[in-house]
């Protein structure tokens, strides 16, 4: 008899006879992952027992599937690191037991940039990459309008940011999702700014300022960092051609004027010639009918440059013992040409005077026989 109890109780002590689990739990870390990152599948089974295999399980829509499995721990706890690349309900299965299911939506991963210089008028982008690239669609918000993006196969995406006067804008994108994916939404905000510029200042602000100014076809040198003379010449020029203050200097108010404007129209919208405007002070380079250069100049101190059409009939180049740079002669001994000093007011003898370094490039671009129109 003794025997037989001590048989028993060996019996009841091994492991193969373990109670099965009754019940077993499935929880995810984070609960909404970014795609492609790694999220840990954990729980435990109850009662409580070592070596027990536990499954776990995904549905995408089209029926569970085993994804992988894994051994509970001597406390009955399981953990399953998995990349996620998809969204799922998940399930946790073992003899006996099964876990409540647990839906996962992914977040996609969402990169977004700005690009382009912070001034008013300024070509500002907002460029970016959703992955994957079908993941759902996104929405920018811009004060009161919205635009759906289009997104490229490889996910990327841009957009055009307003930069129309000197304040702080914000730009929200939402992502609307797909299936298996969660929503999310990127805010950015961006400061537009219309700083002074005068003679001698240098920096990126330069930069967006000649952009505008050679967009519209003011003659510039280049495009640089630097104020430099051109610079002052090319801002005068719009000052003249829009009738403002003729100061060469960039005030705050003045950058939204040069960015809401366009290329000046020709008074003669057809052929190629040269046109000269008395009241403005200065001169047009016309291709096709269309305005291709804009230059400030300085015509008679008296009025007396001669109205009319005329016509290019003799060219000299170089410097002349009159300080004429590479001259144009229209009339008699009226000529276009560079010189020393082109205030923004009426100050030559006659002649129309264009700054010197603007001069050789004008000489090789129009030959004998060129229509020069004089207005008053």
């Amino acid at each position: 008899m003794r025997r037989g109890l001590l048989v028993l109780a060996f019996l009841l002590a091994s492991p193969g006879t373990a109670a099965a689990a009754t019940s077993l739990t499935l929880t995810v870390d984070p609960t909404s992952p970014v795609y492609g990152s790694t999220a840990t599948f954990s729980g435990v089974i109850t009662p409580a027992s070592a070596g027990t295999t536990i499954e776990l399980w995904a549905d995408t829509g089209s029926g569970p599937t085993l994804v992988t499995s894994t051994t509970t721990a001597a406390d009955g706890s399981y953990s399953i690191p998995l990349v996620m690349n998809a969204g799922a309900t998940f399930s946790a299965k073992t003899p006996g037991a099964a876990s409540p299911d647990v839906v996962v939506n992914l977040r996609p991963q969402l990169t977004t940039v700005l690009s382009g210089l912070r001034y008013v008028g300024s070509r500002l982008l907002l460029r970016g990459r959703l992955t994957p690239a079908s993941a759902g669609t996104l929405t920018l918000h811009l004060g009161t309008q919205s635009s759906v993006l289009t997104i490229a196969p490889d996910g990327g995406f841009r957009a055009l940011l307003p930069t129309r006067r000197a304040t702080t804008y914000s730009a929200t994108l939402d992502f609307a999702p797909g299936a298996g994916f969660a929503a999310r939404q990127v805010v950015r905000t961006y400061r537009v700014r219309a700083p002074y510029l005068s003679l001698g200042a240098s920096g990126t602000a330069v930069i967006a300022l000649e952009r505008l100014l050679a967009a519209r076809h003011y003659v510039l040198r280049g495009i640089n960092r630097y104020y430099g003379f051109d610079t002052y010449e090319a801002v005068l020029a719009f000052q003249k051609v829009h009738r403002l203050s003729r100061t060469g200097r960039v005030a705050s108010s003045l950058w939204p004027k040069i960015a809401n404007s366009g290329v000046p129209r020709a008074r003669v919208a057809q052929g190629s010639h040269v046109e000269v405007d008395k009241t403005r002070q200065v001169l047009f380079e016309v291709r096709n009918g269309k305005v291709a250069r804009v230059v400030h100049v300085s015509t008679g101190a008296t009025g007396n440059t001669p109205v009319g059409r005329w016509h290019v009939y003799m060219k000299t180049p170089g410097l002349n013992s009159h300080g004429m740079y590479y001259s144009n002669y229209f009339l008699r001994g009226f000529a276009i040409h560079g010189y020393a000093s082109v205030p923004p007011w009426p100050a030559s003898h006659g002649c129309v005077r264009t700054p010197m370094w603007f001069a050789p490039g004008f000489y090789s671009r129009w030959g004998l026989g060129t229509t020069v129109y004089v207005f008053a």
